[in-house]
């Protein structure tokens, strides 16, 4: 009898911890694969960029973000560069613009980067085994996230954005966007 009581109580406290260690592999599981949500912290993407620069999200705290995960064979993509071009050239004193690949690799981004002259101040941000599409909830490209200033996602939307709707979204993010000077038709002296 005495035998029989130690016996359920072994296994009644084997169950527990094994109980106990399966929630905590679920919290655990949830916490690092639940993507990302609106209000939440933007998850701190740390890679290196296309030029072998060491890349931190949360470096660019301070001003918002435009985030756009994209792939170097998307025609939608390809379609939407040219309006990511135009607002970092006009805005982007005012906002960060970050392009993630999404696993394409180096050479291959490089190449886009060449052919569709992305302007150096398009941070372009490698991510080779594409571990940050399923933190952001990514599923298609291209989609881009607002960012504000202090790392809240404000918005993320799933296909390719015309410069006049990135602008509208980037406001709404807390963008204080101002067109540079060039772009309002000033030309300073020698310019």
């Amino acid at each position: 009898m005495q035998k029989d009581i130690r016996r359920g109580a072994t296994i009644f406290t084997v169950a527990g911890v094994i109980l106990l260690g399966f929630i905590y592999l679920v919290v655990q599981y949830s916490r690092f694969n639940t993507p990302v949500g609106i209000g939440d912290t933007a998850p701190n993407i740390q890679e290196r960029t296309v030029s072998g620069q060491s890349f931190s999200l949360e470096a660019l705290r301070g001003k918002p973000v435009l985030l756009n995960f994209f792939t170097t064979w998307c025609q939608p993509c390809i379609e939407e560069t040219p309006d990511l071009i135009s607002f970092a050239k006009q805005y982007g004193n005012d906002i960060h613009v970050v392009m993630i690949d999404r696993g394409d690799g180096p050479v291959m981004v490089q190449q886009y980067v060449s052919k569709y002259h992305i302007p150096s101040n398009i941070t372009v941000v490698l991510s080779p085994d594409d571990k940050w599409s399923s933190r952001y909830g990514v599923t298609g490209q291209p989609e881009t996230f607002f960012i504000t200033a202090d790392g809240a996602v404000m918005s993320h939307l799933i296909g390719p954005l015309a410069e006049s709707q990135m602008l509208s979204y980037a406001k709404a993010a807390g963008c204080r966007c101002h067109p540079t000077q060039r772009q309002r038709g000033f030309v300073e002296e020698g310019g």
